[in-house]
């Protein structure tokens, strides 16, 4: 064995764990990696369960690396470059602590010096892809997301605010909000028979009602006082520079009281009705969920109907001849991806050259062009969506608006 062979199977590789929400530099830095070889491993995982026990999830992967090896193999890659690049996650499959730990579906990015891994939030589909960069395009729906909301989960007593979005959902711990009712709304007896009440945490926002013969002032009103003192509480502290949607959670009669108090001006219209304080947070994160499916569902929304108002312009196109090469020269600010497609062929740039697999007879490394014109796209800051086939505009397997 050569002396750099040699070298090359003791250089240990770092493993490096990406959040399992990546931001667009983090995808653009892998998308855009190229080295021979690039191996791209996607598969479910198990989070618990008998699987876990029985550690299946280790037993796919040991698997599918030797699938891996035998791809290698078959494209004559020295055996020591196989050996090194495949050391790090031969030696990933002793670590006990790793498939205990795992989410629901796994992607795995390996090449020489290189072994980057990101745990998913649901199961993927088992792909094995090795070529000269990464297959990337599964990691889209992972991606950082500008859509956020609030949720204000109001009640009497103990009100709890969060910031969620379409990955998941924090508790904002204020310490200027009050803690109900009492905290807000004091009462004192003057003259024997009436009842004054003083409202607002630290003598803000009071105020005087007047009694007959002792009789306590109307609950609502005092309610009133106390979401006011909240709501006054959250648009100092989060919503007064913000324009996010924020979501009502509480008992029927509370969300009215709150919508009249309010001085914010994007309370999303539906809500949640009932006593949600006996949820978790996650709990109540599913629920918000459904009820906020039109607010992510919008960006989709609007980007279907831009392309059908401009069907019969230049500005679209389903070709994907036409397609590809756009989204190489930033043409494109929307694309539309069937589930599942892959288009295998190769694109010169320099040439503007679109060779596609089986028209042109045999290609010797071809490119999944679907994964290129994904990343092309987003680094353009264009804008991907993945649907399903009756999703899909006119029902075809890839579309495009074009910015020009």
């Amino acid at each position: 064995m050569a002396k750099d062979s040699e070298n090359r199977v003791r250089n240990e590789t770092q493993r490096e764990e990406l959040p399992g929400i990546l931001t667009k530099d983090i995808f653009v830095e892998l998308a855009s990696y190229e080295k021979t070889p690039c191996i791209s491993i996607l598969m479910p995982t198990h989070r618990s369960g008998m699987e876990v026990n029985e550690q299946a999830d280790r037993s796919m992967f040991k698997n599918v690396l030797q699938q891996v090896e035998k791809k290698l193999n078959e494209k004559k890659a020295d055996p020591s470059l196989i050996k090194s690049v495949l050391q790090p996650a031969y030696e990933l499959i002793k670590e006990d602590t790793f498939w205990r730990s795992l989410n629901n579906g796994l992607a795995v990015y390996i090449a020489d010096g290189f072994f980057k891994y990101v745990k998913l939030g649901a199961p993927v589909i088992q792909l094995i892809h090795v070529n000269s960069s990464f297959y990337v395009s599964p990691l889209i729906p992972y991606m950082v997301r500008d859509e956020n909301f609030y949720l204000l989960d109001i009640a009497k007593k103990f009100p709890r605010f969060y910031r969620a979005d379409g990955f998941g959902i924090e508790r904002l711990q204020i310490d200027e909000m009050p803690f109900g009712v009492d905290d807000v709304v004091h009462f004192e007896e003057k003259d024997g028979d009436t009842l004054f009440r003083t409202g607002g945490k630290g003598g803000k926002g009071s105020a005087n009602f007047h009694g007959i013969g002792g009789g306590k002032p109307e609950e609502n009103e005092n309610i009133a006082m106390y979401l006011q003192e909240v709501d006054d509480t959250i648009w100092q502290t989060h919503l007064h520079a913000e324009n996010a949607p924020l979501l009502l959670a509480g008992q029927e009669f509370l969300i009215p009281i709150y919508r009249s108090v309010s001085k914010y001006n994007n309370i999303w219209p539906e809500a949640l009705t009932g006593n949600h304080h006996h949820q978790s947070d996650n709990e109540l994160y599913e629920e918000a969920m459904k009820v906020m499916k039109p607010f992510f569902d919008q960006p989709l929304k609007y980007a279907l109907e831009d392309y059908g108002n401009k069907l019969a312009t230049a500005l679209t196109s389903s070709m994907i001849e036409t397609i590809i090469p756009a989204t190489y020269y930033g043409k494109v600010s929307h694309l539309f991806v069937k589930k599942g497609l892959q288009v295998c062929g190769t694109f010169n740039e320099l040439e503007n050259k679109l060779t596609l697999q089986g028209l042109e007879g045999p290609i010797s490394e071809p490119d999944d062009l679907i994964d290129k014109a994904v990343i092309k796209t987003i680094q353009n800051g264009g804008e991907v969506y993945f649907l399903d086939a009756d999703q899909m505009p006119n029902q075809n397997e890839l579309a495009a608006i074009f910015r020009y």
